[in-house]
């Protein structure tokens, strides 16, 4: 039934690319390394649903070891450096919920382009923020998918009947994609640091290499808290503080996706339903709602260093 309903229900949900802008493509080719490792996160969020959802009795050690190992040890070393096709790697979790497939896509989208506005050298700081509005209206056009820019309570992640089933049962996988969360705001930080290009560079080098000794510390040092961009992206969050809700409400999206298929108390048959009442819950601008100021305190009240740990750069 699902593979016959999904591809259906999905047909609203075409295919739309980035904005067509000068500044396309500007990350990638400044960074083309960091940009590379994008590409490899989309595989270990991919491979993480194809697992649950083919098997829901995984044991642990298919992702805390085999698929951890493979992931840290050579995928991220060597970095594909074009993006994947998420459809070959995970076909039944696209066809399980596409439409949250979809939501994902163009929330990391819109990280790319945010990147490439503030990669690219030509537009100057001043006219940024313009650029930045531009990209995030866009975004929000697609309402079928995009992610609510109104701040969520934690509740709507940690206080569902399956919460926290995913990282009871793969804590050293969940730390792992909070890492790739920790990363991809942090990395606003580097590139808002300075006005000056070596020093852009140096932050973002100083971001990736403390990327580099959470994971080769592991499980150690991985994050064991959500990220929280408020508190791990500062001042990116307080000049779009519209984006940084929007990845927020994306990454706890993230987490309760990998619950739901994780939970063995939801039956196979209940899964579709029960991952998209969460995803609508995440785009509506109703549903758990909080203050931009509650909103932050949720985020002071949790310790940094759980989360990764500040950026590391020089301003």
């Amino acid at each position: 039934m699902l593979r016959e309903t999904a591809p259906v229900q999905a047909g609203s949900y075409y295919h739309q690319t980035y904005l067509s802008a000068s500044h396309n493509w500007a990350f990638r080719s400044r960074f083309p390394g960091v940009d590379a490792l994008f590409n490899a996160f989309d595989y270990g969020h991919a491979k993480l649903y194809e697992t649950l959802w083919r098997d829901p009795q995984s044991p642990r050690e298919s992702l805390d070891e085999h698929q951890f190992h493979f992931i840290t040890a050579k995928l991220l070393r060597n970095p594909p450096s074009v993006p994947l096709d998420e459809g070959a790697i995970a076909p039944e979790w696209e066809k399980l919920a596409p439409e949250i497939a979809a939501m994902f896509d163009w929330a990391h989208m819109l990280h790319r382009q945010i990147y490439d506005v503030w990669s690219d050298d030509r537009i100057t700081d001043s006219r940024k923020d313009a650029k930045v509005a531009e990209v995030i209206r866009y975004y929000k056009s697609r309402r079928a998918l995009a992610f609510s820019s109104k701040p969520k309570n934690m509740n709507l992640m940690e206080g569902q009947p399956y919460s926290l089933a995913f990282r009871k049962r793969f804590p050293t996988y969940n730390g792992l994609i909070w890492s790739y969360h920790w990363l991809q705001m942090t990395l606003y930080e580097a590139l808002m640091s300075s006005p000056e290009v070596r020093q852009r560079r140096a932050n973002v080098d100083a971001v990736v290499g403390h990327f580099w000794s959470l994971l080769d510390s592991a499980p150690a040092k991985l994050p064991s808290v959500m990220p929280q961009s408020a508190e791990i992206a500062p001042e990116f969050s307080a000049r779009y503080p519209e984006a940084a809700i929007i990845f927020d409400n994306l990454h706890s999206l993230h987490d309760v996706v990998s619950d739901i298929l994780a939970d063995p108390a939801i039956r196979r048959s209940e899964k579709r339903r029960t991952l998209l009442d969460a995803a609508a819950r995440y785009r509506d601008d109703t549903s758990s709602i909080v203050s931009i100021e509650e909103w932050r305190e949720m985020a002071r009240a949790m310790d940094l260093a759980k989360m990764g740990g500040p950026a590391p750069i020089v301003r």
